[in-house]
């Protein structure tokens, strides 16, 4: 596991996503607005996650590096210091807690469990041999090489978010309703790259309305080209109250039909 001294580094000076905010984390002044203290917004067994995660001890960390127009969870995505502070070792108790109670793997998530890398490998150092079942990172994945050199070795199942198409610049999806410049290129490659680990990986992509086109059929067919992937599509997709344009609207059957057949057709191992 990597080196604390390492991921502590990020505390003051952070290039954990492609953000490169960089010394204005120590201040909060980051995109994301995490500072030097990690706030968890909820944890608990969770029955939300895919079959062979669940019941998941879920952990919800506050704040996120990106700012998605239709964040269904902006009141701690966006808020940074919503919920409590704990230690590592306050957590790693609660791990255990949650094994004995039948939790079948530990599950970081956001907002975005990336500007807690720090947190999250002093938490499993604590931990030790007393981890007995898989730990997943479930995040956007819009990380750089030293984040996940700090996570080489410390993940079992990586379950990536894979939810916006290729267009690039201001009008492709990722930066315009994701805030999250080069998102394509950044997130697909930190994908290829955690697949030659070994470990397993369960791509996630949230169909929307109005984005099937741009987004869900060139993530299909890129998925297609790598039938490693475990593919999970999620069609829970709920506008919030203050949603725009397409993403206002319900998602409706024919898109989860046609993307379903896209998938079959294309081979992909599905999972729910």
């Amino acid at each position: 596991m990597a080196d604390a001294r390492l991921a502590n580094a990020h505390l003051a000076d952070c290039h954990l996503c492609p953000h490169h905010c960089g010394p204005a984390r120590a201040e909060a002044r980051g995109v994301c607005r995490v500072g030097e203290e990690s706030y968890i917004a909820s944890e608990m067994l969770h029955m939300g996650e895919e079959e062979i995660l669940r019941p998941a001890h879920a952990i919800f960390f506050s704040g996120c590096t990106a700012t998605c127009s239709f964040c269904t969870a902006a009141r701690f995505a966006f808020r940074p210091t919503y919920g409590v502070t704990v230690t590592p070792a306050q957590l790693a108790a609660r791990m255990v807690q949650r094994q004995e109670q039948g939790a079948r793997a530990i599950c970081f998530i956001g907002g975005d469990p990336a500007p807690h890398i720090p947190f999250i490998l002093a938490t499993l150092a604590e931990l030790g041999d007393r981890k007995r079942i898989p730990v997943v990172l479930n995040s956007n994945f819009y990380l750089t090489d030293d984040a996940l050199d700090l996570l080489e070795g410390a993940i079992d199942i990586w379950l990536p978010d894979l939810k916006f198409g290729p267009a690039a610049g201001p009008a492709g999806c990722g930066e315009r309703l994701g805030g999250l410049p080069d998102y394509w290129r950044t997130v697909t490659g930190a994908i290829d790259r955690v697949r030659r680990d070994g470990r397993a990986v369960i791509v996630r992509h949230l169909l929307m309305p109005g984005h099937f086109d741009c987004c869900t059929a060139p993530i299909l067919a890129w998925l297609a080209d790598r039938p490693d992937l475990q593919v999970s599509l999620l069609t829970q997709y709920l506008a919030p109250a203050y949603a725009k344009g397409e993403l206002a609207a319900t998602l409706n059957a024919n898109e989860i039909e046609w993307a379903r057949r896209m998938a079959e057709g294309y081979g992909l191992r599905l999972i729910d």
